[in-house]
């Protein structure tokens, strides 16, 4: 599946806004250390910039457009980003833990060593997004539609994927200790370099579906 990278201008504005109001349109900047944490506001458009180190932590952004946006090391923790729409984003080493994202659009997005613990993709819709080694423990897609989604490297510990539409969806080389609704992953393809892996994902799988493994010499 080839994704598109965020079509950025070489040379872009340096901005340092201090808030966001409805509707708030940054275009074409480069932001660098900017603290945006707890800001709440709707409708609010970034497109054509590049997020460094910036800290949007605690957000309360509904119905954000993000378009070929690049976010490196950034603090996203806590933020609730309802019914956002991320078009050719690429979010990079970032701080996602408790991220909350329902009902959101992600098209032709990359999420890599990033930490997305506890975070919440409820109802979202996944359409070229590939994240790659990146730690999402105890996260939550319950009735998201991963069928674009690949997943690299990454740890599903606890995840909890009742209800998804995962057809198509790909997970290569990931953890699987305790996660929850496997049930639900059929049609997607899991693929794991290491025999032990795939050993996990069934033991996954099978207590999942309340099924027990066992030696026949452990019977009565």
């Amino acid at each position: 599946m080839k994704i598109a990278a965020p079509r950025l201008r070489p040379n872009l504005d340096a901005a340092e806004p201090a808030d966001l109001d409805d509707e708030e349109r940054l275009l074409e900047l480069a932001l660098d250390e900017v603290d945006l944490s707890d800001q709440v506001a709707e409708h609010v458009e970034v497109s054509g910039c590049r997020l460094t180190r910036c800290k949007l932590a605690g957000s309360d952004l509904e119905k954000l457009i993000l378009v070929d946006t690049e976010l490196a090391q950034c603090d996203i923790a806590n933020a609730r980003w309802s019914d956002a729409a991320l078009t050719r984003v690429a979010i990079t080493a970032s701080r996602m833990i408790g991220f909350a994202g329902p009902g959101a659009g992600l098209q032709h997005v990359t999420i890599r060593d990033s930490v997305l613990d506890f975070a919440s993709f409820r109802f979202s819709r996944f359409q070229k997004a590939e994240l790659t080694d990146c730690r999402l423990q105890n996260a939550d897609f319950v009735s998201a539609d991963l069928t674009g989604a690949v997943f690299r490297g990454c740890d599903l510990s606890g995840v909890e994927f009742s209800q998804v539409k995962a057809a198509k969806a790909v997970f290569v080389d990931c953890t699987w200790e305790g996660a929850k609704g496997l049930a639900s992953l059929a049609g997607a393809t899991v693929a794991a370099a290491s025999p032990i892996d795939t050993l996990a994902f069934t033991s996954a799988v099978t207590a999942a579906s309340g099924i027990t493994l066992a030696h026949p010499d452990e019977l009565d």
